[in-house]
Order: structure tokens, then C-alpha cells, then sequence
């Protein structure tokens, strides 16, 4: 079942929480400028909002009373608007690493455009919020002081945006033969969201990425710590067993569309 998603209207943080937002588009003439504007909302809230939405479900305010860890300093975040090959990618800014840039493509929103001509102007807007969902949780979440395998650090980033309800269509959650569960992006987001619901513990992730605030991974423990003396293996196991025998026999599932940039580096790229 797919999560609710998160009201912006009741999560909205007041602007004396968030970091300073800034907007630069490099290409006013380039076709997914006008695509990009058509389908978000005004400028001030458009990372206002997807930020306030990863803020409340990594740091989650009440749900998680043990939960005291507070999100890195972020002094400012700003969304470069220009054409590149890929999807988008986040990275600190010369300054220093609490100034953080978020790039998105131009070519690729141009593209969602053109291959949602079908779905109309709410599938278009619900790309571009997902993927600027995916890449704000790179600015707010913790990486063990860089040990975490960069699928795991992309997982937890598709599990925010799959809560907060911008799963795209072509996600598919049946793993397919071979995959692993620290494959990264959704197949690692649809594990972590099995394993909230398997543990019943809603803040397993939000304890997870706290843990990552001053543990390193090595070989897992800071998952490992959470499963309560189960193994990550067999649980993905139990996993895929279980994801299997809901799904219908015979139907057949929507092609893949690439959506993960080609751009090197570690634990920022979409």
C-alpha cells in the first residue's frame, strides 16, 4: 500500500527553519525553462516546500520521541536550472560544504514533458517535485562521515520521496533475479519501506540516518543495530518472497525509463 502523502499545507516550516533558497536559470530560451515554470509553484516555495516535506519525514518532529539528532547545517540551497545529460545532482558549493547546489536538467524536464502528454500537467509537476525531493534529502541527511555505500545514501533518498508520495509510474517493487537490496535508489527505498512496516517501526530510517550522524557503516552495523538481531540478507529474503506473491500472475509490468543520471560522484547523483 503507498504511503499518504505529506500535507504541505501542515508541513511547511516556518522560513526561520529552513536554509535561504536562491534560483538561478542558465537558459531562459531552452524549452524545459518554460516547462519548468509552467508546472511548479511560485518560485519562493518551490524548494520551500520539498524541503520542508524531507525535513519532517528524515527529522521527524513528534512521531519519533527518542529521535534528538538535528539535521546538518545547511546555510543556503540553490537550484541551478540548465541543460545537462542525466537528472539532476546535488554538491556543496565553492564556499564550503553548508552553501549546497542542486542542479536539475533542463533537457530532462523537457523530456517528462513530451513523454507525459497523456497523463497530463500533474504528472509533469509531480516529476519534477520527486526529483527535487530526492536531491534536497542529499543536502539534509548523513553519510558516516562518507563510509555509506553510495546505494544505501540513494535509497534513503527514493524512501523519502516514495513517502511523501511522488513515487514515479515506472517504479516497479518486484525485484528482479540478481538485484540486491543495497542496489540503491527505489529497489533500496520499497526494502527500507518493508522493513518499517516487517519491524513495525515507523522511524526505523530517521534512526537509521541519525545513527549515520556519527557512526561510519563498516560492514552495516548501524542497520544492523535496528533489525533487532535479524540479518539484512534474509530479510530481503522474506522481502522478495512476500513482494513476489502479492504481485498478479501474468500482469506484466511497465518498461523501465531511465531516470538515473550518467554524472560520476558519490552519494549525490540522480
Amino acid at each position: 500500500m503507498p504511503p499518504t502523502p505529506v500535507d504541505p499545507e501542515n508541513v511547511l516550516l516556518d522560513p526561520s527553519a529552513l536554509p535561504r533558497f536562491h534560483l538561478r536559470c542558465l537558459d531562459l530560451n531552452h524549452p524545459g525553462t518554460e516547462v519548468f515554470f509552467d508546472h511548479t509553484s511560485s518560485p519562493s516555495v518551490v524548494l520551500a516546500v520539498p524541503a520542508s516535506r524531507v525535513l519532517h519525514l528524515l527529522y521527524p518532529p513528534e512521531s519519533c520521541e527518542s529521535l534528538s539528532t538535528g539535521p546538518p547545517a545547511v546555510r543556503s540551497i540553490t537550484l541551478h536550472l540548465h541543460a545537462f545529460d542525466g537528472v539532476a545532482y546535488t554538491c556543496g558549493s565553492e564556499l564550503d560544504n553548508e552553501h549546497k547546489e542542486l542542479h536539475l536538467s533542463l533537457s530532462y524536464v523537457e523530456g517528462v514533458a513530451q513523454r507525459s502528454t497523456d497523463t497530463g500537467h500533474r504528472r509533469v509537476g509531480d516529476e519534477i517535485e520527486g526529483v527535487l525531493t530526492h536531491e534536497l534529502v542529499h543536502a539534509f541527511q548523513y553519510n558516516g562521515r562518507g563510509t555509506v555505500p553510495g546505494g544505501v545514501i540513494e535509497g534513503i533518498a527514493d524512501w523519502v520521496r516514495y513517502q511523501a508520495g511522488f513515487a514515479p509510474p515506472h517504479w516497479r517493487e518486484e525485484p528482479r533475479e540478481g538485484d540486491r537490496w543495497d542496489a540503491g535508489y527505489e529497489r533500496t527505498g520499497f526494502f527500507l519501506a518493508f522493513l518499517s512496516r516487517h519491524l513495525d517501526n515507523p522511524c526505523l530510517v530517521p534512526q537509521l540516518n541519525a545513527a549515520l550522524r556519527d557512526s561510519e557503516w563498516g560492514d552495516g552495523e548501524p542497520l544492523r543495530a535496528l533489525l533487532g538481531g535479524k540479518d539484512v540478507e534474509e530479510l530481503w529474503v522474506t522481502y522478495c518472497r512476500s513482494v513476489r506473491k502479492e504481485e498478479e500472475e501474468g500482469a506484466e509490468a511497465p518498461a523501465p525509463v531511465p531516470t538515473h543520471g550518467p554524472r560520476a560522484g558519490y552519494g549525490v547523483q540522480y
